[in-house]
């Protein structure tokens, strides 16, 4: 059981690296300059829907069957165990495609994985997309979906606006091909212990609050109560960002610039999380308390972490929206889903996009949702059926606000691709917690030490 466990824990904690880490910006053309998010929607998801769609005679001429009528092995590469790959992708798919065997190449899809699978002999027919487009252009794997798309119908209006966009803004190449197709949505929610409010006599958060609303709620609940510590607010370690990623920030300019210091978003998010830190108990030195042993009252997470929650034996809790900026009520963090896409070496392209076509059909996205994995399809009448497959007690949780509008994705720089400085800035949280430093000299910091990186990371390109 324990096995299991940590194997779930560890399939979260891969979900979450690959999603934060590929929240990416978006792509410039060769002229250096960024579409606006107006040509985006109208240009980018308008082509999509056309790529998706087309004109009825087009529909008629081009339209492959969505069926596999011959025997066929598909190989899905992907950093799961089989339990995970079974519930996710073999069962179902295999269920619906009697002529399908799905097999999984259990490994991070990476340069030197990818190199020493292909050294095996083993091609990969679908692969998740969880280190970026770049690692599989440089090991020869892009492959852009639009023309199957067209040739299969497949109608990505029904995905949540943004997701699409993103996907595309995340080609290296900065042609706005379909790399990949978006099958799971990471979303950020506030869970909340219940007990430890009743104890300190404190109302539970809400839906619709402001950060600064949340980090006051959080003063009132942190400190001692019959000889325990409590703290009021934490963030999961993959979600120290997501404030700074609803600013749609961006920290490398497309001239190759590292510019945390002179963008005001940086300092307006410093300043926030520096609120939160200050709280008397909230972040002491070495803290063992956490959201599952219950001396946490409000943790900062995504919602996959349900499935983890859910399990924790007197864990009363719910879930409310993520707080947002005052100036941009509502607003989320831009889109994160991640993404499969198909080998271009793949003798089986066809057949691999008729399984992903139907792992984005509502069956498949309704079945994932209940068992707590977010879904990418625009339908609300799925979300408040989020984990309800993992719930075995009676209890109701309030997801149907989580899914928030999503803000737009920031520039994507040219010379920083994955938007690395993401993932820089989350393992710079804990250096951020112990410095004595003000905001401005912590920013001027880290940008040194990020224009470094980055300067020999293009050295070496």
């Amino acid at each position: 059981m324990a096995r299991a466990q940590n194997k779930r824990e560890l399939l979260i904690v891969l979900l979450l690296a690959l999603l934060m880490n590929a929240a990416c910006a978006t792509v410039t053309d060769d002229s250096g300059a960024a579409p606006s998010s107006t040509q985006v929607d109208s240009a980018g998801q308008e082509a999509s829907r056309e790529k998706a769609t087309g004109g009825e005679e087009q529909e008629e001429a081009a339209a492959v069957p969505d069926t596999i009528d011959s025997p066929v092995t598909l190989k899905f590469m992907a950093p799961w165990d089989e339990e995970s790959f079974h519930a996710r992708v073999k069962d179902p798919v295999e269920a619906h495609f009697p002529n399908v065997t799905m097999e999984l190449v259990s490994e991070v899809v990476d340069s030197q994985p990818l190199q020493e699978t292909f050294a095996q002999g083993i091609v990969p027919d679908i692969l998740l997309a969880h280190r970026g487009f770049a690692v599989l252009r440089d090991a020869d794997m892009l492959f852009p979906l639009d023309d199957l798309v067209q040739a299969h119908q497949l109608d990505l209006s029904s995905i949540r606006s943004g997701a699409i966009d993103l996907v595309r803004a995340r080609d290296p190449e900065g042609k706005r091909r379909l790399l990949g197709l978006p099958m799971e949505e990471v979303m950020n929610a506030v869970f909340y212990n219940k007990a430890i409010f009743d104890q300190f006599g404190v109302p539970y958060p809400t839906d619709g609050m402001t950060w600064d609303d949340i980090i006051d709620l959080a003063r009132q609940v942190t400190g001692q109560r019959d000889g325990t510590a409590y703290r009021g607010l934490v963030f999961s370690a993959f979600q120290t960002t997501v404030p700074l990623m609803q600013l749609s920030a961006q920290g490398v300019g497309q001239d190759g610039s590292v510019n945390f210091a002179s963008n005001p978003d940086f300092a307006e998010y410093y300043e926030l999380m520096r609120k939160m830190k200050d709280i008397p108990g909230n972040y002491p030195p070495d803290s063992k308390a956490t959201f599952a042993n219950q001396q946490v009252a409000m943790l900062v997470t995504s919602i996959n972490s349900f499935e983890t929650y859910i399990k924790e034996e007197g864990l009363d809790f719910d879930v409310v929206s993520l707080p947002s900026w005052p100036d941009r009520p509502g607003i989320g963090p831009f889109a994160n889903p991640f993404s499969y896409t198909i080998s271009p070496h793949s003798e089986h392209k066809d057949e691999a996009f008729i399984v992903l076509k139907y792992l984005l059909s509502e069956e498949m996205q309704t079945s994932l949702h209940r068992a707590a994995s977010g879904t990418v399809l625009d339908k609300p009448v799925l979300y408040e059926q989020f984990g309800a497959d993992k719930i075995t007690d009676g209890r109701t949780f309030h997801f149907h606000n989580v899914y928030l509008k999503q803000a737009n994705p920031p520039e994507f720089s040219r010379y920083d691709p994955e938007s690395k400085f993401y993932a820089f800035l989350r393992d710079k949280f804990a250096e951020f917690l112990r410095t004595t430093d003000d905001t401005n000299t912590f920013l001027r910091k880290i940008e040194d030490e990020y224009s470094a990186l980055l300067k020999e990371q293009l050295a070496a390109q």
